[in-house]
């Protein structure tokens, strides 16, 4: 009798814990129309950084709603009340985001297909954790979710930022070995998405150097000290290019290869490695299966015989293809990566041997701000050929 006391006691705190968090709601805004307005004012909020009081009772609204029209397990009331917790994060409710987590974490665990929301749950979950001093159940919370993210389909950067968590938890836990190991899928990951001469790797790399000194590892603390300064010297993230000979390393080192190419059209030719970015850049669009870049008399016309400037165009090409995540590119998109390109020229013209003529007549374009039209003509949109 006892014991049936006591559970239906949890059961009762529960209840009101979630009721806490959903709104009183008139039947007749009981409709998605009404969840889908207060959705989108709360995220607005959000965007902004407006009043989180506001916004919360926005994102508690549209919580009930989704929860009466679609119940407690679907993506939209998952969405809200995800919402709904970072809102009490930036409003310094720390706990009251934590409750929000944990209510949405008990109605996702134990299914029997879990699914990339609840391994998004407990990744927040145990950030939030963190966030509140909590270093123990941060760490559960991080356990649980590297117990299913293999098993659950998402993407590489969700799993980069749940090795980088897991990592940090197990470190504030004194555990350094295990923060190292997982700190190195995270880095592996950050290669593949970002590059070595990114923000995103070398920052992480400066926590595995921490690592090291909290492990005791000194010789390898000061190896990556030494990694850390040389990539983030100008330059310092162009990779060898007899690392790009199948469409396999290719797709490795996608991150280093945007890395370059961004490189490449943002720096002068005279700067460090500069010119071998552009040619690492070129090299990947030339090997990779993932983007198709077809050169031909429109292209030509545009750039004339400057090889400097043929890499710009594809370094601009590699950008706009990995964002949008196309394997061949628009039209408009082709007359973006030459508009960077006659920037590019124009940039660099006083240290080429030999200038372009054709560029010349596009920089004087860009000059008098019609060179949108003037590639435009050159570049003209596909003309889709009518059905007889």
């Amino acid at each position: 009798m006892k014991k049936f006391a006591l559970v239906l006691i949890a059961l009762i705190l529960s209840t009101a814990a979630r009721a806490q968090y959903e709104a009183q709601v008139p039947d007749e805004m009981m409709n998605l129309e009404h969840a889908q307005k207060a959705d989108s004012l709360g995220k607005k909020i959000l965007s902004e950084k407006g009043s989180y009081p506001t916004a919360i009772e926005l994102f508690k609204r549209s919580a009930t709603i989704h929860k009466h029209l679609s119940g407690v397990k679907s993506h939209d009331y998952y969405t809200s009340m995800a919402l709904l917790a970072k809102c009490y994060l930036r409003n310094n409710q720390i706990q009251d985001a934590i409750n929000v987590l944990c209510s949405l974490s008990d109605t996702y665990k134990g299914e029997p297909l879990l699914t990339k929301d609840y391994a998004i749950i407990m990744d927040n979950l145990s950030l939030y954790y963190a966030m509140a001093d909590q270093p123990d159940k941060a760490l559960e919370a991080s356990k649980e979710v590297m117990r299913i993210s293999d098993g659950v389909d998402i993407s590489k950067n969700d799993k980069m930022l749940i090795f980088v968590h897991a990592a940090e938890n197990y470190s504030m836990m004194k555990d350094y070995q295990e923060a190292i190991r997982i700190q190195l899928h995270a880095l592996n990951l950050a290669h593949q998405l970002y590059g070595m001469g990114s923000e995103t790797y070398i920052g992480e790399l400066k926590y595995l150097q921490q690592y090291y000194e909290g492990a005791g590892e000194t010789a390898k603390a000061k190896k990556t000290a030494v990694s850390i300064e040389s990539l983030e010297k100008p330059g310092g993230g162009v990779r060898p290019l007899d690392e790009l000979n199948t469409t396999d390393d290719c797709a490795y080192h996608r991150g280093d290869a945007y890395w370059c190419a961004e490189y490449y059209l943002t720096h002068a030719l005279t700067e460090e490695r500069a010119f071998e970015a552009g040619q690492y850049a070129t090299k990947w669009c030339m090997a990779t299966d993932e983007l198709t870049i077809e050169i031909d008399e429109r292209h030509t016309q545009c750039i004339g015989d400057c090889p400097t400037e043929l890499a710009a165009f594809l370094s601009g090409c590699l950008l706009l293809g990995q964002s949008n995540e196309v394997s061949q590119l628009t039209r408009e998109m082709e007359r973006q990566a030459m508009d960077w390109t006659v920037r590019h020229y124009y940039q660099n013209r006083e240290f080429l041997v030999k200038p372009s003529p054709e560029l010349d007549q596009l920089v004087e374009c860009l000059k008098s701000n019609t060179l949108e039209a003037k590639l435009l003509e050159l570049i003209p949109n596909v003309v889709k050929e009518q059905s007889k």
